[in-house]
């Protein structure tokens, strides 16, 4: 059970940014304790509809990617990714009215594979941004949503609430911010809730605090605190 609660608290932290006015988005990781650089991600956005991102170590190493593509369900589009530090390996893919999910926890794992319902509560990756944009008046409304998330490495879903809340310290002072909690009382007494901030204008968001969804050599998952960039 412990294991599932942290493979969906990491999950969330790949809501990474969905197609912005800018074609590039920059997100620089540090460790919430120790304040060090852990990794940079870099966010492409080609044919319309593609998301790219690419995860580099602080020496500019590129260590991870991940491609998705967004269709009906923009919140759960389909996507693949790679992480050549333990070969873990994720892809989740459309099939009509349900998606397909597939996990190898490891390069010499088995793959594992299931197949979940699509509807309209349902999160996948960084389809969470375009579901913050797609209910933003609820939202900063202090209307409360609940979410079920896909978490890959379990092959299931978890249910979160998310709602508007005071924004962490060192957050820009215009921003609004929201957390995302679990709604089952026995998870939350071992997750914290994760933050994320937008800009309220442009709605991009601006930082992300919370674990993190890429997995160290020894398999360990970070706690985060991200700050986006959007270059001109």
């Amino acid at each position: 059970m412990l294991k599932l609660i942290a493979t969906a608290t990491l999950a969330l932290c790949a809501m990474q940014v969905s197609a912005q006015a800018s074609k590039t988005v920059i997100g620089e990781a540090y460790d919430t304790d120790s304040k060090k650089l852990l990794y940079v991600e870099k966010h492409r956005y080609v044919a319309g509809n593609k998301h790219e991102v690419k995860y580099y170590n602080p020496a500019g190493e590129l260590f991870a990617e991940k491609l998705l593509s967004y269709g009906e369900y923009e919140q759960a589009p389909a996507f693949e990714q790679t992480n050549a530090l333990r070969g873990e390996w994720i892809k989740v893919t459309g099939q009509g009215d349900s998606l397909k999910v597939e996990y190898r926890e490891k390069s010499d794992a088995l793959v594992f594979d299931k197949r979940i319902k699509v509807n309209d509560h349902l999160l996948v990756d960084a389809g969470f941004d375009r579901y913050v944009k797609m209910h933003w008046d609820n939202l900063v409304s202090n209307q409360k949503m609940d979410i079920d998330y896909l978490v890959p490495s379990r092959l299931t879903t978890v249910g979160f609430e998310v709602g508007r809340v005071d924004c962490l310290e060192g957050t820009r002072e215009e921003a609004v911010c929201f957390a995302i909690t679990p709604t089952s009382w026995f998870v939350s007494l071992a997750v914290d809730p994760i933050t994320v901030a937008y800009d309220p204008e442009s709605h991009n968001l601006l930082r992300f605090n919370g674990r993190g969804n890429i997995a160290s050599s020894s398999g360990k998952y970070q706690t985060v605190d991200i700050h986006y960039q959007y270059p001109e």
